[in-house]
């Protein structure tokens, strides 16, 4: 759960595809960016101890891993891999919503596949048409059984992600996966990657105006709602991010009370901004909700979300989460459990619950180089007294794709989930309601 300014959110999220890594072997020790290496960690250690939401860290020895982290940088031949060592030291507080986000550069990578977690296993959930790993023969549905040097389950998931993703996106990805009834087998999937001009080019020059309204324009589209709607019955509404205003989540709201059900779809919501949270939560209530406490550095706060009273949603309520539902969609899937106002399917959800905010930073003189640090400023305490960070929500009613489904673009889930309030969809046609929108920059 995010609260923070617009447009930095927008620019420093979207680290996925932005950071190109090129370790060379053997290459000779730049000290000067050792040095700028070592003036990043300092700094983003002095920005998480100013502002992370417990002092003590939770017990983690904090100072002793970012000093152990400098001693790493002397290792290292250059400001990349200086970065790297400035994004573990970070990743030791095991939280969620406290992570380093390196500079932006010039050089845009698309991998061309997603992965994620399905029950206890890690599986390919979408390969881009024309990708080389499509090429290769990665497919929707094979099991990932080794990324580079990972073996992804539950637990490791995250950090595998953001390490392969933000911190040093390859050129190509070294798979071992298995297709539903075949033997592993090994295949190696390039990239595509964008330079930009020279002009542009250099850690100062990857910021610039033109590459930011680029990939702007480029998640507001990933990110845009969808909804179907099947008669008086049903409207199914995919809602990628918390992202809408609160005039735009009422126009939903509205079309949806035509309807006597609506199944909210939170699969890969990520989470978003506090207000959007908020809103939505309003528009399921005839009356103001406790959500709980935030937890931080001064006490607790009660956390609690107005109703939009009469004009409120009456209707069923159908929510479905994954492994991917993270942060502002395991809080408003909690809420509707703990309120009982409606049932949970799907699977376990990510356990990455935390109120934050981004902090962007910089080093230099001539040459500016730009990053910033997300820190966890409070969590929160459900009213039943649980914490979601680490722990995730359980649905309702559990209910997971096969390998077989995923590779033949079927979605039980969503059929299942519209058959529980009485409106038939065959796997096959809900898997085609929403399909996967790829970035375009």
């Amino acid at each position: 759960m995010l609260k923070e300014n617009r447009a930095i959110r927008f620019i420093l999220l979207p680290a996925a595809i932005v950071f190109a890594a090129t370790y060379l072997s053997g290459q000779k020790v730049n000290k000067v960016e050792q040095e700028q290496a070592r003036a990043i960690l300092r700094q983003v250690q002095e920005t998480i101890e100013k502002r992370y939401y417990d002092p003590s860290f939770r017990g983690v020895d904090f100072r002793g891993r970012f000093a152990s982290a400098d001693k790493q940088i002397g290792d290292q031949a250059s400001l990349l891999g200086g970065l790297a060592v400035v994004a573990w030291a970070v990743e030791g507080l095991n939280d969620s919503h406290t992570s380093f986000i390196p500079p932006l550069r010039n050089v845009i990578v698309d991998k061309g596949w997603e992965m994620g977690m399905v029950g206890e296993k890690c599986l390919i959930s979408a390969v881009q048409p024309d990708s080389d790993a499509s090429k290769k023969g990665l497919h929707p549905g094979d099991e990932v059984l080794k990324l580079e040097n990972y073996q992804p389950n539950r637990a490791t998931f995250a950090k595998i992600e953001y390490r392969v993703s933000v911190v040093a996106p390859l050129a190509e990805y070294h798979f071992q996966v298995a297709s539903p009834g075949h033997a592993a087998r090994e295949l190696v999937a390039k990239s595509r990657q964008e330079v930009f001009p020279a002009e542009l080019r250099g850690f100062s020059g990857g910021d610039t105006l033109h590459q930011i309204l680029r990939l702007i324009k480029g998640y507001r589209i990933v990110g845009k709602s969808r909804f179907v709607e099947m008669g008086d019955k049903l409207m199914i509404w995919k809602l990628p991010e918390f992202n809408l205003q609160p005039a735009d989540t009422n126009r939903y709201m509205d079309s949806a009370k035509k309807h006597e059900t609506l199944i909210l779809d939170l699969r890969d919501n990520r989470g978003g901004d506090e207000e959007a949270l908020r809103w939505l939560v309003g528009n399921f209530f005839d009356r103001d909700i406790n959500v709980g406490d935030k937890i931080g550095r001064t006490g607790k706060e009660p956390l609690r979300f107005p109703t939009r009273g009469k004009n409120a949603f009456t209707g069923k309520l159908v929510v479905l989460v994954n492994s991917k539902s993270a942060s502002a969609a395991e809080i408003f899937a909690r809420v509707v459990q703990i309120e009982k106002r409606g049932t949970v399917m799907g699977d376990q959800t990510s356990g990455a619950v935390g109120r934050a905010e981004i902090i962007p930073l910089q080093q230099g003189g001539m040459t500016i180089i730009q990053y910033a640090v997300e820190v966890t400023v409070s969590r929160l305490r459900m009213p039943d007294g649980q914490d979601l960070e680490g722990n995730g929500v359980v649905p309702d009613t559990k209910l997971l794709p096969t390998q077989e489904d995923m590779a033949a673009g079927r979605d039980p889930v969503l059929a299942a989930a519209a058959l529980s309030v009485g409106v038939t969809i065959s796997p096959e046609e809900a898997g085609k309601m929403f399909p996967v929108i790829w970035l375009t920059h």
